[in-house]
């Protein structure tokens, strides 16, 4: 079974520190949108947050701070999701990593990341596009819990830095709107409702 951890652990810097989660395209929330296209991939999902839980008190969904203080980066937030899947589901044996600022992820990205590692036997997978590697859209093996928990106390804290040891598998998504689009800055809000309105979803 696997799990889904939407990041949001960051502080926004690029926004004046607002809350993306709920900052909106046409109309809908970044979170909502989000939770939706993950609900459709799985149904085992968490949010990854260090505000105020009761801010997502109208949204279906559990919220989990970093077990890791001061905002170490995504890394923790993936460590984070794992925790939680392995004390709350035992069940489940793979976590897909996904921010909550990339509202344009493939609709079979979970699918396509799981079916790949399982063929290349490899315990991360990692989307790409264009070109590029998207490391925060991944896959990783429940197996992992103990290997991120020790690399982050090794001030480990990007995600390339610890999946380059383990020769992750490549997931290529590429289309010509890149599917990994993601909102960091004001014009990039923008870019997104102008994407949204052309029907890109």
């Amino acid at each position: 079974m696997i799990g889904c951890v939407i990041m949001a652990g960051g502080k926004s810097s690029r926004m004046n520190s607002i809350d993306k989660t709920l900052m909106k395209i046409n109309e809908q929330t970044l979170l909502s949108i989000v939770i939706n296209k993950a609900t459709h991939q799985t149904k085992y999902i968490v949010l990854n947050s260090n505000r105020d839980p009761s801010i997502f008190k109208n949204y279906n969904i559990t919220v989990i701070k970093d077990t890791i203080l001061n905002h170490p980066g995504p890394l923790a937030g993936v460590l984070t999701g794992i925790e939680w899947f392995y004390k709350n589901n035992k069940k489940i044996k793979w976590v897909v990593s996904v921010p909550v600022d990339s509202p344009f992820f493939p609709n079979n990205l979970i699918k396509r990341l799981y079916e790949t590692v399982v063929k290349s036997k490899k315990l991360i997978g990692v989307s790409s596009s264009n070109g590029r590697n998207h490391p925060v859209f991944s896959i990783w093996h429940i197996s992992l819990m103990q290997p991120l928990q020790e690399a982050l106390n090794n001030n480990i804290r990007k995600i390339d830095l610890f999946t380059q040891s383990y020769n992750p598998a490549v997931v290529d998504f590429s289309s010509s709107v890149d599917p990994f689009f993601n909102i960091n800055t004001p014009e990039d809000l923008k870019n997104a409702n102008n994407l949204f309105t052309k029907g890109q979803k």
